[in-house]
């Protein structure tokens, strides 16, 4: 893990006042769950982009992955999380402190990834399909995506592999069939002809939010004007790479070496399922609340509600 500039207490610091005000400055840690993922650039690239530009607010990235993200936050190493909505909700649900404010994308932005020759997903019945583990949004894609084409456990494997390197080349090497991950990763493996695109996972998963915002609930009520501000230079920032794409597009080139053909269909078909007001709505709480009770093993009745607060009412 990869911390940036976190020398500072829990909760966030003041250089020399509050966000907004003259030249002051107001430090904010957001973790994030993937490096230069394109749902996390209005973050990630928020230098390039302008994003905190004439805030007042001095926003730190620290660098994590999925399964430490819990741990980072409870740790007092960040203020904001920017990560699975699965995820976050498993955390809250074993006592991490901090509430769902936003959703970042509702959009369950997966593919069914096969490997080259298949066309379609009723040939990968009785296949086996590569998950990074137990619990993972990309199990979560098959499971669902079985259910919903009347496949018995018995129809088909899962193989946990770790990691995205480990599931493409386990795919090359025709170990496995399929694997669901993000669009980014599979627009680029269709360009390398690595892999065939057969369904977007939505299709199976319905009202869901594949990432999300959570901040600590001790930032949050020591810091209400500080996390009103982040969230409206983020929100406006998205609006801005959604009414300009190539911005969006340059980022992705230039700064992250993305293929430019996948910025460019990233740009057509993801960007704009970017949310641009962070509003989750009753039927995706459910949906989360269902990948919450998958992520950690358990009936959705013997999951609390989802702690979620929209970031405009937090007072």
């Amino acid at each position: 893990m990869l911390l940036s500039a976190c020398s500072q207490p829990a909760g966030g610091t003041s250089d020399t006042g509050s966000a907004g005000a003259g030249d002051e400055t107001t430090t904010v840690r957001v973790a994030t769950s993937v490096s230069n993922s394109f749902p996390f650039i209005v973050v990630q690239a928020g230098e390039s982009l302008g994003t905190w530009e004439d805030t007042g607010l001095d926003v730190q990235v620290v660098e994590g992955t999925t399964p430490t993200i819990g741990q980072i936050m409870a740790g007092g190493q960040a203020d904001i999380a920017l990560a699975g909505a699965n995820s976050e909700g498993a955390n809250i649900q074993s006592g991490v402190d901090m509430t769902i404010v936003a959703s970042n994308l509702s959009y369950w932005d997966q593919r069914i990834i096969a490997r080259p020759g298949i066309t379609s997903v009723d040939e990968l019945k009785g296949g086996n399909f590569g998950v990074t583990g137990a619990g993972s949004p990309g199990e979560y894609s098959i499971v669902k995506m079985a259910e919903e084409l009347g496949w018995s456990e018995s129809d088909y494997t899962l193989t946990s592999l770790g990691n995205l390197q480990a599931l493409t080349a386990a795919l090359s090497a025709g170990s496995i069939d399929a694997f669901a991950w993000s669009s980014q990763a599979a627009f680029q493996m269709e360009e390398s002809g690595e892999g065939t695109i057969v369904a977007p996972g939505a299709d199976y998963v319905g009202a869901n939010v594949l990432q999300a915002f959570a901040v600590m609930d001790s930032f949050a009520e020591a810091n209400p004007e500080t996390v009103q501000t982040f969230f409206e230079a983020y929100f406006a920032t998205v609006k801005k790479i959604q009414d300009d794409p190539q911005l969006f597009i340059d980022t992705l080139v230039n700064e992250w070496e993305v293929d430019p053909a996948v910025a460019q269909r990233l740009a057509e078909e993801s960007l704009p399922e970017l949310s641009s007001d962070g509003v989750i709505t009753p039927d995706e709480l459910d949906g989360i609340k269902d990948s919450v009770a998958f992520t950690i093993g358990t009936s959705v009745d013997d999951v609390d509600d989802v702690k979620y607060t929209y970031w405009k009412d937090l007072k």
